[in-house]
């Protein structure tokens, strides 16, 4: 066939990828350097059908939301400029468009991560976030942003005054910030209440055990709150 060496170590790195995008690439670059005469019609067909094969099942794929579509949820943690890499060895993410996302847990609190390589690019994701850790400063996208090479995200919600509290027998705790109150974890759930609705509190922002609040008792991290609606 008198194919170059290239053409032998694209066939080896074909056999070994799995991206499928990737293997699109290798295909046409193995058509482009495979010598174009009467010996290798027939490898020159078989590369048009394995290309054909890898089409059909690229086409198969999953379609992916496009990020526009990703629902916000509080609170949002956004990674700026880390690579893609790094950022899955840390977090079970998924790859939607040309981010990371997923949600992970963190205290008990439930966290929406996004992870972005250019910010001025995803500018919408970023302004809706309450947390951005980045490499390196910035646009101001959100209030708070931590600049460091280590990703921390207990670190960054403690340092922002993100909370977490319980509801009764609940497992999982409701995010919410420093300072807010019963009322205010009130609205978080959606509930109705009457007038004479109060709370009952175990946990540190409790005088005693037990104790009973009206709707406006400030909350403290690791409270569990009885709503009497």
């Amino acid at each position: 066939m008198n194919a170059p060496q290239e053409y032998y170590e694209l066939e080896e790195r074909y056999s070994k990828e799995k991206d499928l995008e990737e293997k699109e690439k290798i295909l046409k670059r193995m058509m482009v350097i495979l010598p174009k005469h009467k010996g290798t019609d027939r490898e020159f067909g078989s590369l048009k059908r394995r290309l054909s094969l890898l089409k059909k099942e690229a086409s198969r794929k999953p379609v992916v939301h496009k990020a526009a579509s990703i629902r916000k949820r509080w609170p949002r943690v956004s990674l700026v400029g880390y690579s893609d890499e790094n950022v899955l060895k840390m977090f079970n993410l998924t790859r939607v468009d040309n981010i990371l996302y997923g949600i992970i847990k963190v205290n008990n609190i439930q966290v929406q991560i996004i992870s972005v390589r250019d910010a001025e690019k995803n500018k919408d994701l970023l302004l809706q976030s309450e947390i951005i850790i980045s490499k390196e400063k910035i646009g101001r996208y959100c209030s708070f942003q931590v600049i460091s090479e280590k990703i921390d995200v207990e670190k960054a919600l403690k340092n922002f005054g993100a909370i977490g509290v319980y509801t009764e027998n609940s497992k999982d705790a409701v995010a919410m910030e420093k300072g807010e109150s019963v009322n205010d974890l009130v609205k978080k759930l959606h509930l109705k209440t009457e007038k004479n609705a109060y709370a009952v509190i175990f946990g540190k922002s409790a005088k005693f055990q037990g104790q009973r609040v009206a709707l406006s008792h400030g909350l403290e991290d690791g409270d569990r709150i009885f709503i009497k609606i």
